[in-house]
């Protein structure tokens, strides 16, 4: 099957689901069907893997998806359209929320296209703010599949992320809930690094940012759960404390060693394996 035509095959198996279309059964049954389909090789393994991923956008919600409050890019109400376009140039991004006292009160969010008009017809001196738009916000804990829905009816790209507190924990975008569902989206201006990097055997290099399961999975073997959904979440909590780069602890076996440390946030992270002492 063509990539299109695995992604029409995507859109009608959400829609289905959305409408409750889709045969009543448990996702266990479901993905052992498509596991049996695979082996009977009436699809492909991209197909299989597919509907899995579908499953899980359908149990995800915003926090896991979101790009947090430590990596928001944002800028104030004082800016004139001059300045915030030569920040929407430095990080490539088309829309950037505004905000007004702080990170915590956000009051728009700014276009891009607004603002070169902006600069056209108002003059690069003016406002930024003047061109903002109604920002929307979404509480951390939402379903992403529902928020989904709601880009899609109301027709809007980016939303603000807030915690129970009514704080901003960060922001979430359509792109990010599409890559959700089928994978990083790379283009021309992109040059993140590897969330996942295989280094050596048995040792990875991962974003702290990479999510617990998708780590466990990785190393085939489980790391333990809690309140963190993320490397960098596990590392903070177990040490109680914000980490210097080289530091390190052991959990279940594994060594995870802070390569990088970004302000507050945990940036890079070395995992490898505890030498078993009877095998030295």
């Amino acid at each position: 099957m063509s990539v299109l035509g695995r992604f029409n095959l995507l859109r009608r198996l959400v829609r289905a689901s959305w409408r409750r279309e889709a045969p009543q059964v448990s996702e266990e049954e479901l993905l052992a069907m498509a596991e049996a389909a695979e082996a009977s090789d009436a699809i492909e393994p991209e197909e299989r893997e597919l509907i899995g991923q579908i499953i899980e956008f359908g149990d995800t919600v915003v926090r896991e998806v979101m790009v947090p409050r430590t990596d928001t890019v944002a800028m104030s109400n004082q800016h004139t359209v001059e300045e915030a376009i030569a920040i929407v140039i430095e990080h490539g991004y088309s829309r950037v929320p505004v905000y007004a006292e702080g990170i915590d009160d956000m009051v728009g969010v700014v276009h891009a296209k607004d603002l070169m008009r902006a600069e056209r017809d108002q003059g690069p001196g003016s406002p930024a703010v003047a061109v903002a738009r109604v920002p929307r916000f979404v509480p951390e804990t939402k379903r992403i599949s529902l928020l989904l829905r709601e880009m899609q009816a109301e027709k809007f790209h980016i939303a603000i992320v807030v915690d129970e507190y009514g704080g901003t924990a960060g922001v979430v975008t359509l792109e990010d809930l599409i890559e959700e569902l089928v994978g990083e989206i790379v283009d021309e201006f992109d040059v993140e690094e590897p969330m996942i990097e295989r280094v050596a055997t048995g040792t990875v290099r991962v974003n702290g940012r990479v999510p617990i399961d998708e780590l466990s999975e990785v190393l085939d073997a489980p790391l333990p759960n809690g309140d963190w959904d993320t490397v960098g979440g596990l590392i903070f909590n177990t040490l109680g404390h914000v980490p210097e780069e080289g530091e390190k602890l052991v959990v279940d076996g594994w060594e995870l060693l802070v390569e990088r440390v970004t302000g507050r946030r945990i940036a890079r992270v070395i995992v490898k394996p505890v030498p078993d002492p009877a095998q030295t």
